[in-house]
Formats: structure tokens, C-alpha cells, sequence
């Protein structure tokens, strides 16, 4: 296992070996700065913070423990006692070493801490089995199933089915990806 620094450094390198896969100019950093990585865009100089984690941690969802990236993003230092002002960064990039994901974020998108789901584990997370439930429902409900009969089905209380059914209690789409945050959206806030 490797410790901390050597986890830092991988996810400096990855994302410079990222943006030069892309077509930009990219080079990590000195030390003590509060970014890692600089790249040359449109001429113009942009300072990239790296954020790195191991691998998903597994977050609270009703029954079931299911993954999610866990980035601090806003702190810097050891311990995280600081927090990165506006003009430190211009875009965080967010590493899953596991998997070697990268996503970026614009800095005015950061937030303190976020999580993002994992793309090995898509169609597991709730509001997306809940959209398929839901269409199965459809399903039943135009073969001429009535709600309680659906409900009986698929375990569920009649009301929530009728709510989903209709309307009432609507499936969102929440949760992001690590792959969706793409460079071309952070560099577009630039």
C-alpha cells in the first residue's frame, strides 16, 4: 500500500498525463504552491489542484452500503486546517486511483466535500433502480394490474406506488459520476 504522498504524487502525474493526452501542455508544480499542476491553455496559464483517493468509500443508502468517491476538496495543508481561496485554483482535479478516473471541476463549482458515484457501480444506486422499478410498474400497470396488485408485486406500499405512478413522488436523476465532469466543461468557466 502506498502512503499519502505517493498516492498525491500518482494523481499529479495521471492528470498531467491526462491533459497531454488531450492536446494541452502540462507539467506538475514546485512544491509549497497551492495548485499541482500547471497547463497552457488558449496561451493562458491554469492552475490545476489535484485531489486523489484511493478507492470509493461505501455511503449510507437505505438497505444497502453503496460506493462513492469522497473528495475533501476545499482543504489544503496537512489536516486540512485551510481552505483554498478563489484565486489559489482555477480548476480541481479529482482522481480515483482504483480505477485511474479523472473528473474536473471549475472552482467556483467546489464545494467543501462531495461525493461522487463510481461508474462500475451504475444502475445500483437508488433513484436508479427506483427509475427502473418505475417502468416496470408502467409496464404492469398498462397490462391492467391495479396498484394494490403492482404493489403486492414488487413489495411495496400501494401509496408510494401510486405516487410514483403518477406523478407525486418524481424520480431525479441526484447523483454525478466521476467521469461526467468533464475538462472541456471546467476549462468552458475559464
Amino acid at each position: 500500500m502506498i502512503d499519502d504522498l505517493q498516492a498525491g504524487k500518482a494523481g499529479e502525474y495521471l492528470v498531467c498525463a491526462d491533459l497531454i493526452l488531450k492536446g494541452h501542455i502540462a507539467f506538475p508544480s514546485e512544491q509549497g504552491l497551492h495548485y499541482d499542476v500547471v497547463m497552457d491553455y488558449n496561451s493562458r496559464l491554469v492552475r490545476v489542484q489535484v485531489k486523489s483517493t484511493r478507492e470509493p468509500r461505501g455511503v449510507p443508502q437505505r438497505v444497502s452500503w453503496i460506493p462513492s468517491y469522497l473528495f475533501q476538496i476545499r482543504r489544503m495543508g496537512k489536516g486540512g486546517k485551510k481552505s483554498y481561496a478563489e484565486n489559489h485554483v482555477d480548476i480541481f482535479a479529482l482522481v480515483g486511483l482504483d480505477s485511474r478516473t479523472i473528473g474536473y471541476l471549475h472552482q467556483t463549482d467546489a464545494r467543501q466535500t462531495m461525493m461522487f458515484r463510481v461508474r462500475d457501480f451504475a444502475g445500483t444506486y437508488q433513484n436508479e433502480t427506483a427509475k427502473v422499478r418505475r417502468e416496470h410498474m408502467i409496464v404492469l400497470r398498462n397490462s391492467g394490474m391495479s396498484y394494490r396488485d403492482i404493489a403486492r408485486e414488487l413489495s411495496m406500499d400501494t401509496s408510494q406506488v401510486h405516487r410514483m405512478l403518477t406523478g407525486e413522488q418524481p424520480v431525479r436523476n441526484q447523483g454525478v459520476y466521476l467521469d461526467d465532469l468533464t475538462l472541456e466543461s471546467a476549462l468552458a468557466k475559464l
